[in-house]
Formats: structure tokens, C-alpha cells, sequence
């Protein structure tokens, strides 16, 4: 455990804020990681580290606010001391290999997939690599100046969801966009992050329809 201050905050939408956080020592961790944040009340969350892989005294979260009068992002306030627990998570980008590289994010799952763009951007690598990002409502979606600065060889498709919230038939439409440019997955890595019924759906439809490798498909919701 880390103690830290909260540097900055700052709306990056109509619900999700960039949080900065200050450490107090440095923290290695990898893209695709998370951390704990602990408030002095005792509350706590588990967030995506959104900075791209390095080793320092800096972080930044996306924290979506809850609407709910005691949800977490309404408890912090700049200059708040916390905790922060980790780095933790197995979902972390691998770098030793050339695999073609898939993610796909659903919603405020976007932070996780940030991390392991950018700090793929900053490699000096020709690695393809194709982002796939589903949310429910097109003022969803932020950063795009971002993913469109990165480089070419990072791919953007934006998605939106069918709006019934327990229905799965978006995610399949999802998919079958994503059959149209990748055939076949067996050399590539997939990152997932979103709900845990989502991701195992999908897991098991990339491996049984696309070839993937599920020894190769990495997500912490399973």
C-alpha cells in the first residue's frame, strides 16, 4: 500500500472524470492493470490504471460518477489523501511477441484499453493493433482527438450498443463487424473488459468462430 494525493480532477464527459494521483513512492505496473484507492472514510474502489506503461509517481484514473449522493467520485475532492493498493491484475499487455493485438471495451472499460494503446503508440513496433470500443449512447465516447492522433497502425471502430441493457444481440452485432476485416484469431492476443457475462460470451465466440487461442484471450472479468 501506497499513500497519495489526489492531484487533479477534471470531467472528461458528462459522467466520467480524469482523477491524477500523486504517489508518494514510485509504482511499476504494467498497461491493463488496476489499483485500489482507498478514501480516509474506508471506502474504496478498484480502478484502471488510464496512464500508459511506466514506472513512476503519477497516475490516471477514469472514475464514472454513480449519480448516487454517497458514490465514490463525490467523496474525493483535489488535494484528498488516500491509498492505493497494487498494481494488481493478469490482464496486462504482452510484449513478447509480435501477435496482432485485439481490444474490445465496453463502456467506462475504456480506461483499461487507453493504457495498453498508448503505451503501444510509444513503441517503436509495426504491430497491428485494433481497438474496438462499444458503449450504449454516443455522448459516451471521449478522447477521440487522442485515437485519432495515434498511429496508423492502431485501428479505431466505434459501437454502439443495442440500447436494451440485458440483451446481447449488440455484442453479436459487434462481433460480426469484427469478423469482417479479422477471420481468423489464432495469432492474435485478445484483451477484454467489461462486464463478466460479456466477456465469457465473447470468449467463446471468438474461439469457437474466429480460431482464437483461448490461452490468448486476457480479461480480469474471469
Amino acid at each position: 500500500m501506497v499513500m497519495a494525493t489526489v492531484s487533479s480532477m477534471s470531467s472528461l464527459n458528462s459522467h466520467i472524470s480524469r482523477v491524477v494521483i500523486r504517489l508518494e513512492s514510485e509504482m511499476n505496473y504494467r498497461s491493463g492493470q488496476y489499483v485500489q484507492v482507498i478514501l480516509k472514510c474506508g471506502r474504496s474502489g478498484y480502478f484502471s490504471i488510464a496512464s500508459p506503461e511506466k514506472t513512476g509517481r503519477m497516475i490516471e484514473l477514469h472514475i464514472a460518477d454513480t449519480r448516487k449522493p454517497n458514490g465514490f467520485l463525490k467523496k474525493l475532492k483535489v488535494s484528498d489523501s488516500v491509498a492505493v493498493v497494487g498494481p494488481m491484475g493478469e490482464a496486462w499487455l504482452r510484449s513478447d511477441n509480435s501477435k496482432s493485438v485485439i481490444v474490445l471495451a465496453f463502456g467506462s472499460g475504456y480506461s483499461y484499453a487507453r493504457s495498453i494503446l498508448l503505451t503501444e503508440a510509444n513503441r517503436n513496433s509495426d504491430r497491428r493493433v485494433s481497438f474496438y470500443w462499444a458503449v450504449r449512447s454516443e455522448n459516451d465516447f471521449y478522447e477521440r482527438d487522442i485515437l485519432e492522433s495515434l498511429p496508423k497502425r492502431i485501428s479505431i471502430n466505434l459501437h454502439l450498443l443495442n440500447q436494451e441493457s440485458n440483451s446481447l444481440s449488440g455484442i453479436g452485432a459487434l462481433l460480426t463487424k469484427l469478423s469482417y476485416t479479422h477471420t481468423c484469431l489464432a495469432d492474435h492476443d485478445v484483451y477484454l473488459v467489461g462486464k463478466r457475462d460479456v466477456c465469457l460470451f465473447i470468449r467463446r465466440e471468438i474461439c469457437e468462430k474466429l480460431g482464437a487461442k483461448s490461452e490468448r484471450v486476457y480479461s480480469d472479468s474471469f
